[in-house]
């Protein structure tokens, strides 16, 4: 069956063959062609070819029809359904599993096809043609319902609350499937299902913005991600059936696309942080890609993708830590986990700073699609890899460290932007590694179910920050409630950093955090550093005519007992290699506690030790108006 004789024309497969000829950059499918081609890439095939045979192995994805499907079948239950009212916890529940499926199958269905193009092995065909089966009959891609994951919400008259997450996820994983198949892979029957249910997701999305549904669109907010994944979608979707006979929607699709680029930052800031960043610039990445394929380039070469990479380089810490601060996960170990992301965009970008990366800081390109094409690009020098250190007004962060080498030293100070998303209360974390061992860090960040999420990791209490009054956070019933009391810092504040001064040697910052609290004249930080020692100086004045007890915390990177020693206002922490000495105009107390730690390693959510770390709790005897404190931190 040659599919460009059919009325089914629609596959990718053609799309970049009507554009061969002006088209530069190649598809997947022209990209693995390349690949196999290469003698040099033979391991790295055999490897994805038995990744693949394993992934053919596991039962298909399928859609779960009732709650108690969910969790089934290879879906996935989100665990913040559990708390929501019975009326709306399947609802809840199905849609976040139908994100899910997609975006594994994403990932999965390119891979298989992959490998059947490497191999022609019928078994790998078989296994695509079942789930692709499957995948034709979830339609809409994204049923109704993410929106209830707080209790008390429901779903808007009409019982739509738009396409979301899944609808970029599900159609990536089509077009890449259809890019990357022989063109006579796949029956006249499946195809025009496959059509059908395209068609409808882009009648779909199109309405979405049309009638303003979904929060995004009525809040006129392209920074999110959730914005980005259905764009993807509608991109993807007009290009795999035809952008001309969709073309008020292709460029409906790419004017989003394009927003969102716009609203990020000017030197390739993201605006969710460090792991948000892998999941939607993938998405961007996708679709820009596509978009080239097909000879429209507008996307790839954006600004923002051309300077993106070195910003999501320069999270990478000493210690094989990363800059974890937003709804970022675990810091160590995370710029090895990132490998599909470098390889994804050093493939599309040709990044140099993606490239050295790979080489350098990381085990080399990922063993996916992508991996295997990065393997063939040019190598590059040591003049590719991004500066040490920088400042981002639009993320309100300072970033340094001395060397790329494993053992450096490592500093990163955390401001606040008005339009920050997925953040947290950390306005002025100061995070500090000491010849690759971590000293200052932060809680990090768990599954968003995770009964402490807001009470002891996004909160205040998760960062090393100021806090007026002794109030202790409780465990609401609601994992998605953000809890704050009057002496907790405000989200969405803006905290200005001024930096004095950024060079190889160290650095000097100060921090404005007056705005974040109620009752707070000034909280300047101070702070200053070198490859061995930092200093922060904090000045705390309460609004005229009130007094308060006012708290500092300082998470370690240890989860040993460390040694107090002083009185009044003078004290030292030790452990093995680190002293700190904190000195204050007022009479203080130190001690230390053990609170969940998500950065030094991921926390499996059982009582094992290491998965919390030591914090030092420093805070007046007495309510005061005023406050000065130098915390002096030297590393051997």
């Amino acid at each position: 069956m040659n599919l460009q004789r059919t009325a089914l024309a629609f596959s990718l497969v053609s799309v970049c063959a009507r554009h061969a000829a002006t088209a530069q950059t190649p598809s997947w499918g022209a990209l693995l062609d390349e690949a196999i081609a290469n003698p040099a890439l033979e391991p790295a095939r055999s490897a994805l070819v038995d990744t693949a045979r394993e992934a053919a192995s596991q039962p298909i994805i399928r859609r779960a029809k009732v709650l108690a499907e969910v969790g089934q079948n290879r879906t996935w239950l989100d665990g913040r359904s559990e708390s929501l009212e019975p009326e709306i916890k399947e609802q809840f529940a199905l849609a976040m599993s139908d994100f899910a499926a997609c975006n594994a199958l994403a990932e999965e269905l390119p891979l298989l096809a992959a490998g059947y193009r490497i191999t022609r092995d019928p078994a790998l065909l078989d296994r695509i043609v079942s789930q692709l089966d499957e995948m034709a009959a979830w339609s809409p891609l994204q049923r109704p319902g993410w929106t209830l994951f707080t209790p008390g919400n429901r779903l808007p008259e009409g019982g739509k609350d738009g396409n979301w997450l899944a609808t970029g996820c599900g159609v990536r994983a089509i077009g890449d499937t259809l890019d990357l198949l022989p063109g006579d892979s796949l029956s006249p029957e499946l195809m025009k299902r496959l059509q059908t249910l395209l068609e409808g997701e882009i009648a779909g999305v199109v309405d979405d913005w049309q009638t303003k549904r979904s929060w995004f669109i009525r809040s006129d907010n392209p920074n999110t991600n959730q914005w980005v994944l259905p764009t993807e979608g509608l991109i993807r979707a007009c290009l795999i059936l035809g952008a001309e006979q969709h073309r008020d929607a292709y460029e409906l699709g790419v004017a989003n696309l394009l927003r969102s680029f716009d609203a990020h930052g000017a030197h390739g800031e993201f605006e969710e942080g460090f792991g948000y960043a892998r999941f939607t610039v993938t998405s961007m990445l996708h679709a820009a890609h596509a978009m080239a394929v097909s000879g429209d380039r507008r996307a790839l070469d954006h600004p923002f993708l051309k300077r993106f990479p070195v910003w999501f380089v320069q999270h990478f810490q000493p210690g094989n830590m990363v800059i974890n601060c937003f709804d970022a996960g675990p810091a160590y170990g995370a710029a090895e986990a990132s490998r599909p992301f470098l390889s994804l965009a050093a493939t599309c970008t040709g990044s140099p700073a993606a490239r050295w990366a790979l080489a350098n800081q990381v085990s080399g390109p990922s063993g996916d699609l992508a991996g295997l094409a990065a393997r063939a690009l040019p190598p590059v020098g040591p003049q590719a890899a991004p500066a040490l250190f920088a400042v981002y007004e639009r993320a309100a962060r300072v970033n340094w460290r001395d060397s790329w080498d494993v053992n450096a030293s490592g500093v990163w100070v955390r401001g606040g932007h008005a339009l920050d998303q997925h953040d947290h209360q950390d306005r002025g974390h100061v995070n500090f590694i000491a010849h690759g061992k971590p000293v200052l860090i932060e809680a990090g960040t768990p599954s968003y179910h995770h009964k402490l999420m807001m009470t002891h990791y996004s909160s205040g209490v998760g960062h090393n920050v100021l806090q007026l009054g002794t109030e202790e956070p409780e465990p609401s019933s609601d994992p998605g409630k953000n809890i704050t009391h009057p002496g907790w810092q405000k989200v969405h504040t803006v905290a200005p950093i001024t930096v004095k001064s950024l060079d190889l040697e160290g650095g000097e910052a100060q921090i404005d955090g007056a705005a974040c609290y109620d009752g707070l004249a000034q909280w300047d930080r101070n702070v200053a550093w070198t490859n061995a020692e930092l200093t922060v100086t904090d000045n705390v004045s309460l609004d005229e005519g009130t007094a308060n007890v006012v708290l500092f915390r300082w998470h370690l990177g240890t989860e040993d007992k460390v040694a107090i020693e002083g009185e009044g206002s003078s004290h030292s922490i030790t452990w093995p290699g680190v002293r700190i000495t904190l000195i204050a105009d007022k009479p203080i107390t130190v001690q230390q506690v053990k609170l969940p730690d998500n950065t030094l390693q991921a926390h499996d959510g059982s009582e094992d030790p290491k998965n919390f770390h030591t914090c030092v709790v420093v805070q007046t005897q007495a309510p005061e108006d005023t406050l000065q404190l130098t915390t002096n931190v030297r590393v051997e």
